[in-house]
This record gives structure tokens, C-alpha cells and sequence, in this order.
């Protein structure tokens, strides 16, 4: 089984609401023994390339996804191990997250995405704690948890983990 290195990103804004991306199934990480949605919420990032650090990936796969830019960049916060399928193929994906904020208001541009991407990305959102606490019954957000583990976030009154966490979901 081949490993897939991601990078995911935090990116929040200056009123503390977190960046999801809505996607489709088709292409993305389906993870086994849990029925996939059709339509369910990931944090901006994706795969790293050869000859690049996760921080770089992160960066990249950013603008890519919502031609951002002017970003604070702050520490990986979780790391994630997990065996998946990517488009149907059996992996080992090894993910980290990157804490990030926007510097100001920003559009969210759709110009940089690749042509698969069109395709699998939905829409761009949003959201605050509170909106993501109550959506959690009916919408499906990836990683797992992700309302608790923000929760941890913002209420670190700006303590960070010196190490990242890992995650076992």
C-alpha cells in the first residue's frame, strides 16, 4: 500500500470562522468501513509533491484552492495517519494540518483549481464555532471531530502545542 502525504489547512479568519470546502465524493479520500456521503466538508490542502515540505504543500495547495494570499502562517497543530482509499486505490494517507490566518478580507477565487477540481469542489464557506457545532448532525466534516478540535484552538488563548497532535480518527 503506497502513502499519500497531505496537507490540510486551519485557515481562519480575523473573526475566528474556519474555510471548508464542500466536495463530492468523486476522487477524494474515502475512508473504509464508513459509508462515504455523497457531498461532505474538508479543509483547503491536498497532496505534497515530490521535493516539497508540508509547510510548502499547504501553502500551494491554498492559493490553489482559494487564490489567498496574504496569510499568517502559524504550526502545524495535528497530524492524522489513516489507511483510505483514493480513488479506489488502497493507501496510507499521512496528513498535517497548519494553522493559518487571513490578514484581512479576502475573495475566495476559483481561477487557480486544476480542471478535476471544478468538478469535486463545491463551494467555499465560512463558518463560525457555533455554525459548525450545530451542522455536525446533519453535515459531514473531515477530520472527524473538527468542531472539538477547534474548540481546543480558539480556546488556547494563544497557548499552541508545542507538538502537534496526532489524530486518531
Amino acid at each position: 500500500m503506497r502513502t499519500r502525504q497531505g496537507a490540510r489547512i486551519v485557515l481562519l479568519d480575523p473573526d475566528d470562522r474556519l474555510l471548508m470546502m464542500q466536495v463530492r465524493e468523486d476522487g477524494v479520500i474515502v475512508v473504509p468501513g464508513r459509508p462515504a456521503p455523497a457531498f461532505f466538508w474538508i479543509l483547503p490542502g491536498g497532496g505534497v509533491e515530490t521535493g516539497e515540505t508540508f509547510l510548502q504543500a499547504a501553502r500551494r495547495e491554498l492559493f490553489e484552492e482559494t487564490g489567498l494570499t496574504d496569510i499568517d502562517w502559524g504550526p502545524c497543530l495535528w497530524t492524522r495517519d489513516v489507511n483510505a482509499y483514493w480513488s479506489g486505490e488502497p493507501i496510507h494517507a499521512h496528513e498535517r494540518y497548519f494553522l493559518a490566518r487571513i490578514r484581512n478580507n479576502q475573495s475566495i477565487s476559483r481561477m487557480y483549481l486544476e480542471p478535476a477540481e471544478h468538478n469535486v469542489i463545491i463551494e467555499h464557506r465560512w463558518w463560525s464555532f457555533d455554525e459548525l457545532a450545530s451542522a455536525q448532525a446533519t453535515q459531514t466534516f473531515f477530520p472527524p471531530g473538527l468542531p472539538l478540535l477547534l474548540a481546543d484552538v480558539l480556546d488556547g488563548n494563544g497557548c499552541l502545542p508545542s507538538e502537534p497532535l496526532a489524530l486518531d480518527m
